[in-house]
């Protein structure tokens, strides 16, 4: 059976959206919803629920999105790469990755379900019990919304993500909204259902714009699963380290020193978010891109493309994280009026931002040119680093210590990821300095054009 891979009218009408320029603003919009979410939860939950219920909800935040990361790492992220080497949008791929990514999901995420009360144990969280036997049901009303915004990027689909996106992220947060104001959102369980329910709507979402290749086939189908499963072996380690990186610091935090430790080290680390939704988009638009060029042996694209993500992320970042840290006594208190003694942990987060951006470029380019190998040492590395450094540290200095833990691990895999990333493309600081210095009469340029039309 052949590869169906329709172009309709409407999808062709799109194509002229497709300029650089509007995909980047497109995919700021769609992380922007991550943002508010977060702002939202500043709002609403986390001065409703009290410290128990919040901790209970940054326990459960933490399992969930790990869950979702790993499935991601392991078949998804494969899935787009593979696409994009082949420039087309393969039913075969689709389905055999769809069948693994839900068989993974429903395994590991009804394991947590019908191991509840001794990971609570563990965990020492007792009162999360019951929101771990949740997890099971939010893994499969959120399996469509993730593997069709994975489709929808093979193809540079931006505001169709957007729109999937805005299904979940709207309507949790209307709910949230809604629910504090009426004085229904009461503790962790109905937050938790809030989000089932924008999950399922996200799913539907996602499945009206993806029908088509959605549909299964059995044609090579064996073969596209032995390949998804070759390139996710690597791809779902250095998975499994980033979730250590991003979600394991919690779970730390709250095996060190408690759940309610643990609510008020993310508290803080809502504002940190930000740098994980610009990893997000910086995905979603480099990895076809730079699969696409390295597949086609044109490295100068590949570099270029590196150059320019650093440099737009270092003009991005630095100002922003500097100003976070000079002015953290001012800021916090105002937006986190309960929590002022995450004020240190807050700070020692913000500065992990200096190392972000050669995070963020040097990950997403050795993925799209197959180096998974390189990433998965370089991720193992700073995962190392961030787990002993928190364990030790948060004995001794509580949640700040998982801040100074997080910033040395980060520095840690920013330093080998980009000499690694280095072998294979000249790529230096000097290069993304000029770079980021042309970024200013660029920008005038723009803004003059735009007033001369």
């Amino acid at each position: 059976m052949p590869e169906n891979n329709p172009q309709s009218t409407a999808e062709q009408s799109q194509r002229p959206a497709r300029s650089p320029q509007r995909l980047a603003l497109w995919a700021a919009a769609d992380k922007s919803l991550q943002m508010l979410y977060g702002v939202v939860l500043i709002l609403v939950p986390l001065k409703l629920f009290s410290p128990d219920q919040w901790g209970v909800w940054t326990v459960f935040q933490a399992l969930f999105l790990g869950l979702s990361l790993l499935g991601d790492f392991f078949i998804l992220q494969p899935m787009v790469k593979l696409c994009a080497e082949e420039h087309k949008i393969s039913r075969s791929i689709i389905t055999a990755s769809s069948l693994l990514y839900i068989v993974f999901m429903v395994v590991l995420g009804y394991s947590i379900t019908l191991l509840a009360v001794p990971i609570a144990d563990v965990l020492k969280s007792g009162s999360a019990v019951d929101a771990f036997r949740t997890i099971g049901f939010l893994v499969l009303s959120t399996a469509a919304r993730n593997i069709t915004i994975r489709v929808l990027q093979v193809d540079y689909r931006i505001i169709p993500i957007f729109l999937v996106d805005l299904a979940y992220f709207g309507g949790v947060i209307a709910l949230m909204l809604v629910g504090g104001a009426s004085g229904h959102l009461t503790d962790s369980i109905v937050l938790i259902d809030y989000n089932l329910y924008a999950f399922i709507a996200s799913s539907i979402t996602g499945l009206l714009f993806t029908w088509r290749w959605m549909i299964p086939t059995t044609d090579q189908l064996a073969n596209s699963i032995r390949r998804v499963l070759a390139l996710g072996i690597h791809q779902g380690g250095t998975g499994m380290l980033t979730i250590i990186q991003q979600q394991g610091d919690a779970v730390i935090v709250t095996a060190v020193r408690g759940h309610i430790a643990a609510g008020v080290y993310n508290a803080a680390k809502i504002f940190y978010r930000f740098f994980e939704s610009i990893r997000d988009a910086a995905q979603l638009l480099l990895v076809p891109a730079t699969s696409r060029a390295y597949a086609q042996e044109r490295v100068e694209a590949v570099k270029e493309i590196a150059e320019l993500a650093t440099a737009a992320l270092v003009v991005l970042i630095f100002p922003l994280s500097l100003l976070l840290i000079a002015f953290a006594n001012v800021v916090v208190p105002i937006i986190l009026p309960s929590k002022e003694g995450s004020i240190p942990v807050f700070q020692w987060l913000m500065g992990s931002g200096f190392f972000a951006p050669f995070v963020i470029v040097p990950s997403v380019v050795l993925l799209g040119m197959g180096h998974t190998r390189d990433l998965f040492r370089g991720t193992l590395l700073g995962t190392v680093v961030m787990a002993v450094g928190g364990v030790l540290l948060t004995y001794f200095f509580y949640e700040a210590g998982m801040g100074i833990a997080l910033l040395l691990g980060t520095a840690t895999t920013a330093l080998f990821l980009t000499q690694r990333m280095n072998r294979y493309i000249p790529f230096t600081f000097g290069s993304v300095i000029r770079r980021s210095r042309s970024f200013g009469p660029a920008v005038r340029r723009r803004l003059a054009a735009m007033r001369r039309a």
